[in-house]
Parts: C-alpha cells; structure tokens; sequence
C-alpha cells in the first residue's frame, strides 16, 4: 500500500475519534512546550549574562574587601599595579544610601565614587539617556541610574539633571551622615550587570566619596590585566597576595561558571521535559491498544480484502506519527510563545511581591552591601531592577532546540505505537470479523 494512502487511512482512523485524539496530542504538546520554552530560556539567561560580562571585558578582575573595616590602601594599589601583566587598576569607593524620590518614596541605592574616566571601563560603555558625565572638579556632582531615575510605575523621571539630590542614612567614620549630590546626567538602562549595577547606582567623583563618609581608602578595586592569557595567572597571584582577606573574581572564571551552571540547569530542564514526552508516550500506548480493540472487526475487514500484516502495522504506526508530528509542531510555537512570555508574567510577579510601601526603605539589600568600609561581596540588584533585568531576558530559540523536540516527540510516539501495531498486525482476520 503507497504510503500516502496510509497516511489517508490513519487521519481518517483519527477524525472518527476526535476527542481522543485531541488529548492524546495536548499531552505531546505539553512535553515538546515545556523542553522548547525552558531551554530557551536558559539559553537566553546565559546568553545574557554572556553579553554582560563581556562588554566590561574577559581580562577584568574584580577586588572586594571581605568583613567590616577592611580597606585597600594606596600602598596596595601600588604593589598590585607594579605585579606583571597589570594594565590598570581601577579604585572604587562603594557604599549605601537613602535617596528620597519626588514621589516621597525613600530608596535604598548604592553610590560608587570613581574617575570619570575610568567609568567605560567598569560598565563596559558610558551610555546616557540624558545629559553628561560629570567632572571631577570640586563640585558635588553624580550621574544617576536608569531604575533610580525612571522606577517601575512612575508616569515620569523621580530624578531630574541639574536638581538636588538628598542622599541620607549615610554610614561614615564620623557616624551617620547626609549628602547632597547634583545629578548631571541620567544612565541608560543596562539591564542585567554583575559586579556594579548601573540601573540602581549613583556615580560620583571618587573625592566627593571620600568627603562624604570621610575615609581615603577604597573597598572595591577593577583590576584589568594586559592580556587574556595572563588573566587566569594574576587571578591566582592576586589571591596568594591577599588571601582571605579579600574576594577575588574574573570575569573569564565567572564566565565559564555561568556557562557550566546553564548547561546543567539546560540538561535537568530538558530531562524534565522529556519525562512529559515519555509519561505523554504511555498515554499514546494505551490509547492505541483500546484503539485496536475497538477496530478488531475493521482490521479483520481490512486483512479480509487483501491488506497484508505489514499494511496493518504501517496503518497504526502512521497514526503514532501524525500525533507525534502534530505534537512536536505545535507543542513548539506553544513553548516558543511561552518562552517570551515567561519573563513578563515573572517580572510582575516579582515585582508585585517585591513592592514596599511608599515612605519606608523599599528595594533594601543589595548582594554584599554594609556600612563603608565592609564592602563584602560586590553588589547586586535590587528587586526592582530584578524585575527590569528579568522582563528583559530575550529567550534564544534555535533551530537546532526545535529539531530536537520535534524528533524527540515523534520518537516517542512511533515506539509508543509499535507494540499496538505489531498487535493489530497479528490479528486473527477470521476471529477479528466474528468479533463485535
């Protein structure tokens, strides 16, 4: 029998049962949705933070003092710049602050003093969505970050260019302070970042930092080395130098981190889809075996005008295919739907669960923050740039994730129907027409 013809006699088989049928390819469409969508997702994730780290460069290390009161001296900065294969070394001075917005909401921020000039080198770029960098000449000026300026729901910009800037619940050697500070320019929006967080940072000349909490020393260094191949190797000078005394992290370490963290994640993710394809492929099974069961007397009919036990298998096996393929085709524009979708329910989850009363200190906490001179860990998001960073993770969907799942489903269904096919095929004709 021409294959087109089995193919015919298989979607009719089908239509006459279409309940069944629709079921049977929603649990297909299930297991191929779920492998597409979190897959592509991770590598979304990795590609991301990837492109993250990339931009502030694969031969940057970064230095962090560990516990309260540990500080890095000019004298270090200067045995660490005479080390071979250093380039630079970037100084920072990281700490909290308070900064009330227009609608009376008090947010907690990190400020960062450093160089103007050595700002693209710490973001990767400089990039304003309005007015400039500032100058370090003696005036208490900032640039200010994008979820600083712009938070989640406010109709305008809370912070403007060129207008005062309350910072308060400073923590300096002479107790708790205040600070004004007169915002030149506004960041884009960078999104995800490791290390410094733009979006929820304020940047200001490294002496106006100094003045602020009344300490000249720094608790964060930018190391960059002059080569990549040299990078690994000042990583581990570095940490025989300082010890437990400070963290210590590249870029490249980190980025092979991620890259072996997101594989696995990739693995269990697509393992967990996969158990959804084989629970949806004993579904298939027992479908086809009450399927052969109630066409005993159509198979003994079919057997009866010349359809051979090859015709009968091939008959069964097409019905098996067209599920798996039907499954596989829209379980995949389902789960690449579901993909771009994700981040935005996610993000308003997130961002609904993380929402602080106006007036109290909301988005408290970022990754390592303490009071000046602590500095242990370097920073991380707060809840409303976690919500920004994760509304923009651009899912990566592949040809080859697509394939994969397709197959995976038609695999999984053909070897599901094998044994009800092989079963039907050895089916008694003269027993199968008595039957009724």
């Amino acid at each position: 029998m021409k294959i087109n013809d089995t193919i015919s006699l298989g979607l009719k088989g089908m239509s006459q049962r279409k309940l069944r049928t629709a079921l049977t390819v929603l649990t297909v469409i299930i297991g191929v949705a779920t492998i597409v969508s979190l897959i592509s997702l991770v590598a979304g994730v990795s590609s991301s933070v990837s492109q993250s780290l990339s931009s502030i460069g694969p031969t940057t290390i970064y230095m962090s003092t560990r516990g309260p009161g540990s500080i890095f001296t000019n004298a270090q900065i200067s045995e660490i710049e005479s080390l071979p294969n250093v380039s630079s070394v970037i100084p920072m001075i990281r700490f909290s602050a308070n900064v009330t917005e227009l609608n009376g909401q008090s947010t907690s921020v990190t400020v960062i003093g450093i160089e103007n000039t050595s700002l693209p080198s710490v973001l990767g770029s400089l990039n304003l969505a309005a007015g400039q960098p500032y100058q370090d000449n003696g005036e208490p000026l900032s640039i200010v970050g994008y979820s600083i300026a712009y938070p989640t729901g406010a109709s305008g910009p809370e912070v403007q260019s060129n207008e005062p800037l309350y910072l308060t619940n400073i923590a300096s050697s002479a107790g708790t302070v205040t600070a004004t500070t007169l915002p030149t320019g506004i960041l884009s929006n960078y999104g995800t970042s490791f290390f410094v967080d733009p979006d929820t940072s304020i940047f200001m000349p490294i002496s106006e930092a100094e003045g602020i909490v009344k300490r000249y020393s720094y608790n964060v260094l930018v190391v960059k080395a002059s080569s990549l191949k040299s990078t690994n190797s000042l990583d581990t000078m570095l940490s025989d130098i300082f010890g437990n005394s400070a963290i210590i992290l590249s870029v490249q370490s980190l980025t092979s981190t991620v890259e072996s963290i997101t594989g696995s994640i990739s693995l269990l993710l697509g393992s967990i889809g996969g158990i959804s394809l084989i629970v949806a492929g004993v579904g298939i099974l027992s479908i086809m075996m009450v399927s052969v069961s109630e066409r005993t007397k159509e198979i003994g009919i079919l057997k009866s005008i010349g359809f051979k036990q090859h015709d009968i298998m091939m008959l069964f096996l097409s019905e098996a295919l067209i599920i798996g393929l039907l499954g596989g085709v829209i379980g995949s524009a389902v789960g690449i739907g579901g993909a771009y979708l994700l981040p935005a329910l996610l993000s308003s989850s997130f961002h609904s669960s993380a929402a602080a009363p106006a007036g109290s200190a909301a988005h408290s906490g970022f990754s390592g923050r303490t009071s000046f001179g602590g500095g242990g860990g370097f920073g991380g998001s707060s809840p409303a740039s976690g919500s920004s960073s994760i509304s923009s993770i651009t899912p990566v969907v592949t040809p080859e994730t697509i394939m994969l799942a397709v197959l995976l489903a038609v695999t999984i269904s053909i070897l599901s129907g094998l044994y009800p096919a092989w079963r039907a095929s050895r089916t008694d004709p003269i027993v199968a027409l008595r039957s009724e």
